[in-house]
């Protein structure tokens, strides 16, 4: 079957039908062969059969279908119930035509329609020794018709050529014969279309229709095709453009696109439509928009098309010209593609800043590098574990390997240092004495995990290497509860903490696979430092690495080595422990699932693992595993639907978030890329839009953690990596 977007097959090439008789009928079937949703139609129009006869000659079974999805078949039952020519014996092509509203392809097929007598006999025979009729336009062509009279008598008959313009016919659309007793004739109508621009490339039906006195009329179809001729001009003007094109005496940075008219002269007989491709060698460095993108070539106009290239500008350097390629493809390559097929375009791209500026400001610059000092960088010293928005999205908190915690403030597209600190008398891990602006706390032992209490939106949690959770006043900058777990001599590192929304309970995630639970009364008081403790690795070594809090904070979620995901009942943690058992999920000691989130409002669960993939997993819809492939772990094995999956990078994916809408997620990790993944409304990845995804930010560094809020400006990402960065990043 040929690769189509609509396919479809008859049950038959020919029926038979005799007026009077029982209806002729013969079947459709329709395949969907596009990658959406679609209900087709047909219409079956009869060669030489006039326009307001209309369907009245047969009937559709289904009238209307329904849509179908990709690959779904739709079958038709065609009943033929009386002649779509009057008193017409003979052939007739049926031409099916199928086609839908929601697809622009269509698809003809057809079915050779034999009439036979009913029940008045007819005395005459015409024929048409060929059917079917080529022709180029102002070229003339004889259509042979052979007249045989069937009657014992002679017959005086009228030949008439019709269902073409009678302009086309040479002399008279209209012969008289006598005809004797059994005897034959045959004759010949010479036809000739005009010019190209009006004998479009096309199918005409024709009927040579044979009269007498005494018999009703007869009828042959006949087909003339006005073959295609000419071509299509293509033309670029101008072919070589400067971005931008006027210089100004001030940097122009918003000049990122220059437009390059394409004009096409259908000098042709075909309508055709046009589709432009941008290639070349310098293709990769811009992006393109055409407008219209197919455009629609009418037989003897010129069309215009405009060719938009965007590409990015050197702040500052030498001008560069990119060597690109305007290649074209038509519709109906009959004719072959346009003359020429290709344009070459030369864009010349200068840079934001002219060359005389830049001078002056490298001159401008050296004379202040001469009085000032090189100030001490400002930011961390060490590895970045963890960053976090506050709950205004005003600042950002950010924990390092060189036991300081950060504060600072978002600012447009950057963020700064936000205050200054009392210069501290003691140095950090690494024995570095950190830069007092912006530096909350220097803790004494590496932060590896920080969190804003909800409902005190200047209070953070911070979970260190030896186990202690400290509670920091982000505008006092006081230090104001400790936590550690008393029966705790392991120094049980702690990777990952989440709040419930009244921010009286908090879940921590440990080194040695234990779950801790600190509860405090009410709001204003402190955490107690006697935990509930859920041991989730006392069976087989299990550090957990990551926690997520559904939103209605029905289902509580750890992950870690092994690839392994545990679901558990926040408020009984004890009971109904569950294990996610997929084969995506079985690793070994160096497998890890780095990440885990929940969508908004809802129990779509994303995790991303050492591997590289990010999937997205349904929680209300899970199945206990039968007894049998249990786990020796003796936590209850369950299979959730996986909604999507899909491989975001070689190498691990560290840190993933839902943006608040939940209509995105973005992702980071050891390829040093942060990534925006579109979803569709079911929870899925939108492969349409970014199929390998929207690329937000790329560096050289592993990327350790991200998170995500919105302000008025759109979606923010804030980042922390291996190079002792904070950033901020913006996606629209």
């Amino acid at each position: 079957m040929e690769n189509r977007i609509v396919n479809a097959n008859l049950s038959t090439q020919s029926v038979t039908f005799k007026p009077g008789g029982s209806p002729a009928t013969f079947g459709v079937t329709v395949i969907n062969g596009s990658e959406q949703f679609a209900a087709f139609q047909l219409e079956v129009l009869a060669a030489g059969a006039s326009k307001s006869s209309g369907s009245q000659w047969y009937r559709l079974t289904p009238e209307v279908a329904a849509a179908k999805p990709p690959g779904g078949v739709t079958e038709f039952q065609v009943e033929i119930f009386d002649t779509p020519l009057p008193a017409f014996v003979g052939t007739v092509n049926l031409t099916v035509r199928i086609f839908s509203p929601q697809l622009r392809e269509e698809r003809k097929l057809l079915v050779r329609l034999i009439i036979q007598p009913g029940k008045i006999s007819t005395l005459l025979n015409v024929e048409l020794p060929v059917q079917r009729f080529q022709v180029y336009p102002r070229n003339s062509v004889d259509i042979p018709v052979r007249v045989k009279n069937l009657s014992p008598i002679e017959v005086e008959t009228v030949l008439r050529v019709e269902g073409l313009n009678s302009s086309w016919i040479i002399g008279s659309a209209e012969r008289r014969l006598l005809l004797e007793a059994g005897g034959q004739v045959e004759i010949s109508f010479q036809c000739q279309p005009p010019a190209m621009t009006q004998a479009p490339s096309d199918d005409y039906s024709l009927i040579v229709k044979a009269t007498s006195r005494n018999s009703p009329p007869i009828s042959v179809a006949g087909i003339l095709e006005v073959l295609p001729v000419g071509y299509v001009g293509f033309s670029a003007t101008p072919q070589k453009q400067t971005l931008p094109s006027h210089q100004k005496l001030l940097p122009d940075w918003q000049s990122k696109t220059a437009t390059f008219q394409l004009f096409f002269k259908n000098t042709s007989n075909l309508y055709q439509q046009v589709n432009v491709q941008l290639q070349g060698r310098d293709k990769r460095k811009c992006t393109y928009q055409v407008v219209p993108e197919n455009a629609d070539l009418t037989i003897g106009d010129t069309t215009k098309v405009l060719l938009n290239v965007t590409t990015q500008r050197p702040w500052v350097g030498l001008a560069k010209t990119l060597r690109l390629e305007a290649r074209t493809a038509l519709t109906d390559q009959r004719l072959g593609s346009t003359d020429p097929t290709t344009q070459t375009l030369d864009l010349k791209v200068l840079p934001i800043v002219p060359l005389w500026l830049l001078l002056t400001l490298l001159a401008l610059l050296a004379a202040l590098l001469a009085l000032l000092l090189i100030p001490e960088p400002i930011g961390h010293t060490d590895i970045v574990n963890s960053v976090r928005f506050s709950g205004d999205a005003f600042s950002v908190v950010s924990g390092s390997d060189d036991c300081t915690i950060r504060i600072w403030s978002v600012d447009g597209n950057r963020i700064d240092p936000k205050g200054m600190a009392i210069a501290p008398n003691v140095v950090g891990c690494n024995g570095k004495k950190p830069n007092p602006r912006g530096l909350l706390a220097i803790i004494g032992k590496p932060v590896r995990t920080l969190r804003f209490m909800p409902k005190d939106d200047d209070r953070i949690a911070a979970g260190l290497e030896d186990g202690e959770i400290q509670f920091w006043n982000v505008r006092t900058r006081d230090r104001e509860n400790i936590l550690h777990d008393p029966n705790d001599q392991t120094s049980d590192r702690v990777f990952a903490l989440v709040f419930t929304e009244n921010s009286l309970n908090l879940f921590s995630g440990h080194g040695s696979g234990k779950l801790r639970l600190w509860k405090r009364p009410g709001p204003g008081t402190n955490f107690a430092s006697n935990p509930e403790i859920t041991d989730l690795g006392k069976d087989l070594k299990y550090p957990i690495r990551a926690l997520a809090l559904s939103e209605d904070e029905n289902l509580l979620v750890t992950a870690g080595n092994f690839k392994r995901v545990i679901l558990m009942n926040p408020n009984n943690l004890e009971a109904n422990q569950r294990q996610l058992s997929t084969p995506e999920l079985n690793g070994g000691d160096g497998d890890y699932i780095w990440s885990v989130d929940f969508a908004p409002g809802s129990h779509i669960l994303a995790t991303s693992d050492s591997d590289g993939f990010i999937s997205l997993w349904d929680l209300d819809k899970c199945q206990t595993n039968s007894p049998q492939t249990q786990s020796t772990t003796n936590l209850t094995q369950q299979q959730c639907q996986l909604r999507d999956r899909w491989r975001a990078t070689k190498l691990s994916v560290r840190s993933i978030a839902f943006t608040i809408d939940g209509s995105k997620l973005i992702s980071a990790g050891d390829d040093g890329k942060i990534l925006l993944w579109p979803l569709t409304s079911d929870q899925k990845l939108d492969r349409t839009k970014a199929p390998n995804g929207e690329e937000i930010y790329r560096g050289f560094s592993q990327i350790n953690t991200i998170d995500v809020t919105k302000d008025v400006q759109g979606t923010i990402v804030v980042s922390g990596d291996d190079a002792f960065r904070v950033q901020l990043h913006r996606s629209t």
